[in-house]
């Protein structure tokens, strides 16, 4: 968020959130590119998020991807949640932190997109893994700085959004030049993000990338695992990557400031 935007707090809808959970939104008018409010925007839609689990992370992101969410990416996402604050960034429907165990976990929500952070913030309560208003949402254009009110988290997670951010690997990855100062200096930042170069898609994931970039919903055919290893490194000092199919899978810690 830029230093000069204005952080005001949201009604809340009426769900199964508590009228004591933090909302908070920029000023609409600086809260995010044209572009970047194009790759949330699908997120509105209801039947999407209800099928999300089933449909991206279940089906595509075996076949398309080849990279199983249970067996590889949900297992990465637990290695690196940590006990204290967790920022989630991008939160789709929440099935990573729904899958999770978020015992002495305090859970932060940021996103574009408001029917992602309710759909989200309702689930973990749904499900039992928080109790009703202790979840922060905040509604943000990740690629700007945190507003100055949050914490410093233990840890951050960016699952399946990177490939949604509009432009190439440098403008997008300029995002870690602000969150690793949001670290706790034993903080870790991790996540997966489906590259569009130097891998080997089959037809179905040709077909998926093809309609994702037409639709504004992927920004991600010069996405390229190396472009990503060398951001990472130069904002971290201990980082470890692998690819996994079409899937890039990272994290780092030990951030440089």
């Amino acid at each position: 968020m830029a230093a000069t935007s204005t952080l005001t707090q949201r009604p809340m809808t009426n769900s199964a959130a508590s009228p004591q959970t933090a909302i908070y939104a920029e000023d609409p008018k600086a809260a995010s590119s044209e572009a970047s409010a194009r790759g949330a925007a699908i997120y509105s839609q209801s039947w999407l998020l209800t099928i999300y689990d089933w449909w991206v992370l279940g089906v595509v992101s075996t076949y398309a991807w080849a990279c199983s969410v249970p067996q590889y990416t949900l297992p990465w996402f637990q290695k690196n949640l940590r006990k204290g604050q967790h920022l989630d960034i991008g939160v789709g429907t929440g099935y990573y932190l729904a899958k999770s165990d978020l015992t002495g976990v305090q859970v932060t929500l940021a996103d574009l997109n408001q029917d992602a952070l309710d759909a989200t913030r309702d689930r973990l309560v749904l499900e039992g893994k928080v109790k009703s208003g202790e979840t922060r949402c905040i509604l943000h254009d990740i690629t700007r700085p945190l507003p100055a009110s949050c914490p410093k988290f233990n840890s951050m997670s960016l699952y399946y959004l990177l490939h949604c951010m509009p432009g190439p690997v440098p403008a997008k990855t300029v995002i870690f030049s602000h969150l690793k100062h949001s670290l706790t200096p034993d903080g870790v930042i991790s996540g997966a993000s489906i590259l569009g170069k130097d891998v080997r898609h089959n037809l179905f994931g040709r077909l998926i990338m093809t309609f994702g970039n037409w639709n504004g919903m992927f920004d991600n055919r010069g996405d390229n695992a190396a472009d990503f290893d060398d951001a990472l490194r130069e904002h971290f000092d201990d980082v470890e990557t692998q690819v996994r199919g079409a899937i890039f899978l990272w994290r780092a810690s030990k951030p440089k400031v």
